[in-house]
């Protein structure tokens, strides 16, 4: 019987450390510039970012989790807006500024560090259609 509740309590304890994991926070830090270096313009710019396995789940600039700018230069998405994500994961990022029509379209591998930082982005002019 003792036997029993050990290991009902083993596969509990087990269990919880892999169900707590998709509530876990993990912020991804990513500097934006635009073309020339200067900074875009929060109200211009569109966000869309989705994980490998989830790809019907977007987070968008309307939600709680994707600021900016934080400290002036970096859009922060906050991964535990995803229902789940796991070390190893794509983090797919597509930003336009809707004004200029320059973009930058992002995939980073996401790890258990407690953030991330990607430094250096700029934002790319469309190509011409000539």
């Amino acid at each position: 019987m003792k036997r029993i509740i050990f290991v009902v309590i083993l596969v509990a304890l087990v269990g919880s450390l892999f169900a707590g994991r998709s509530a876990t926070p993990h912020p991804v830090y990513i500097e934006l510039h635009d073309s020339e270096g200067n900074l875009p313009n929060a109200d211009s710019l569109e966000v869309n970012c989705w994980l490998n396995h989830k790809p019907e789940q977007i987070l968008t600039m309307e939600d709680s989790n994707i600021l900016y700018p934080i400290k002036d230069v970096f859009l922060q998405i906050q991964c535990s807006g995803f229902n789940s994500w796991d070390a190893g994961d794509t983090l797919h990022v597509e930003v336009t500024d809707k004004l200029t029509q320059e973009f930058i379209k992002l995939e980073l591998e996401l790890n258990f560090d407690n953030y991330q930082l990607f430094p250096g982005n700029h934002l790319q002019k469309p190509e011409s259609k000539e």
